[in-house]
């Protein structure tokens, strides 16, 4: 399998300081699934559609598909975060427009338990952020997480989100408790988008 930081598909990545973030390949499919995989129970709440869709290397490799479909529509634009040294997927991060040709949109991430704790969320989300105000034209950018994440509210927070609402889900099943879910939202006029060229 050719390096994913020289494929020819991969023109669009988005380079940090320590890491890359890559529009997803066919060829990222087993790293892509074997991280899920490995971080299901901990990734499901937070994760449900994701969790409950890649369930073996093939659901993985369609789901790649998918990704690449969105992505070239506009849609949606799904990169996996890889660590530059060593050359190493370690998560995901997805931009999602609300609404179609709509300059406003919404992030969500997730990274396998061994890489959090060192900022690479906090890295890849300003790296993202930029990416969605200066190559997109996006105008805002929400993000959504459990009341209960302190680490992913500490993220938003670094990063210049700001805390709009707190609500409390529609309740899916009778037998697990909603909970309550914390709403961010940096706009590309905010003072506190200046956050987001900080070196980490």
């Amino acid at each position: 399998m050719p390096s994913p930081l020289t494929s020819p598909a991969a023109r669009l990545e988005i380079s940090t300081p320590r890491l890359w973030l890559l529009p997803y390949t066919p060829e990222m499919a087993p790293e892509f699934w074997q991280l899920l995989d490995q971080n299901r129970a901990r990734l499901l709440p937070d994760f449900p559609d994701r969790t409950s869709a890649v369930i073996t290397l093939p659901d993985a490799q369609n789901r790649i598909r998918v990704f690449m479909a969105q992505h070239k529509i506009g849609d949606l634009y799904s990169f996996g975060i890889w660590r530059k040294e060593p050359n190493e997927y370690v998560g995901d991060i997805t931009l999602r427009r609300l609404a179609r040709g709509k300059p406003y949109s919404e992030v969500g991430y997730y990274l396998g338990d061994k890489a959090e704790g060192h900022g690479y969320a906090t890295e890849a989300l300003k790296a993202i952020a930029r990416y969605a105000f200066q190559d997109l034209r996006m105008e805002s950018i929400n993000l959504r997480c459990a009341e209960s994440n302190e680490r992913s509210r500490r993220v938003a927070e670094r990063s210049g989100f700001t805390h709009l609402k707190t609500y409390l889900p529609q309740q899916q099943d009778a037998n697990t408790p909603p909970f309550p879910i914390r709403v961010y939202q940096l706009k590309k006029g905010d003072a506190n988008a200046t956050l987001l060229w900080e070196v980490i």
